[in-house]
């Protein structure tokens, strides 16, 4: 309940309803009820006797009460009461009228708002979920990149926000970092923990991941491009890289990001073949084939995070 002109908690100390009772014979209760506009002449002689002191007490003698309705159903009313006689012409009845319909019409759209974006939130927690135990799955089966996937992800939304992407393409970049690798399913367990250098062979089948991983989930109708970013995250500015050797503007954006955020964090992260050579090795890597493997803006973003702002993996 909302008011203007008497203190909310009076009216609500009133415990005002629309039920057929005594409670609900005042003004608002009964149009409400009937669907209809209310007028009171004489609010003293035509209210219920408990709300004669109030009356009394604001010195109100006329009200009128509108009904709020939406797609033919009452959500509510408003009423007006006044403390002079004739005060409330056909005019300011007409003004009420438009304003009662203007009021309807806003506080449906704002019901449909929040029903959606409760709906959304739903959705994307839902979403989060899944795609958390896509990554747990991957992680199980090569729990040497445990939390790879993660600090790829973090990373890689840090640097979309360095260059000032929009929010909503930084959640994508964020949720395709946490399940990039989710093709390595399709490499054999050995070859994932082998602790030696890997083999021509082996390397080969590594290479599969990335169009395994769009196999995977071009099927799943996310809001971003997520299975191109995967598909793509091995690609190099000059051509070098795979599954599909792509050049400059042919990657995506998300992906040039997702490559250097997974470069710098494989690097700087131990694997069962090699310790780990830390973070400025591969600030040096990705700073050296600047602009030939790596795309400019986002070395330079990356850059700013770690040396500037004091980004930690």
């Amino acid at each position: 309940m909302a008011a203007r002109g008497i203190e909310i908690s009076q009216l609500r100390e009133l415990e005002f309803t629309w039920e057929d009772n005594e409670r609900g014979q005042a003004p608002t209760g009964t149009c409400i009820r009937s669907g209809k506009p209310v007028r009171r002449h004489n609010l003293p002689d035509e209210i219920p006797k408990y709300l004669l002191p109030i009356t009394l007490e604001l010195g109100v003698v006329e009200s009128l009460s509108i009904p709020l309705i939406v797609a033919e159903k009452i959500i509510g009313a408003i009423t007006v009461s006044i403390s002079g006689h004739n005060l409330l012409g056909e005019k300011e009845e007409a003004l009420l009228m438009e304003m009662a319909g203007d009021l309807a019409f806003g506080i449906s759209k704002m019901r449909d708002n929040r029903e959606r974006i409760d709906i959304l939130e739903k959705l994307e927690g839902s979403l989060d979920n899944a795609v958390a135990a896509i990554a747990a799955t991957v992680e199980m089966r090569d729990p040497y990149t445990a939390g790879h996937q993660r600090r790829v992800a973090k990373l890689a939304a840090a640097i979309a926000s360095e260059m000032g992407l929009p929010t909503k393409q930084i959640e994508g970049i964020r949720i395709a970092g946490i399940v990039h690798d989710i093709g390595k399913i399709h490499v054999p367990a050995e070859i994932l923990s082998n602790p030696s250098k890997l083999t021509d062979a082996e390397f080969s089948i590594i290479k599969t991941h990335p169009q395994a991983g769009y196999d995977i989930l071009h099927t799943i109708d996310f809001p971003w491009p997520v299975a191109q970013m995967i598909l793509q995250h091995h690609e190099k500015m000059d051509g070098s890289g795979y599954p599909n050797g792509l050049k400059g503007e042919d990657i995506l954006i998300e992906a040039r990001i997702l490559c250097i955020a997974d470069v710098i964090e494989a690097m700087a992260s131990h694997r069962p073949y090699r310790p780990g050579f830390g973070i400025f090795p591969a600030l040096q890597e990705i700073s050296r084939n600047k602009g030939r493997l790596y795309d400019q803006d986002v070395v330079r973003a990356v850059m700013t995070l770690f040396l500037d702002k004091g980004y930690e993996l």
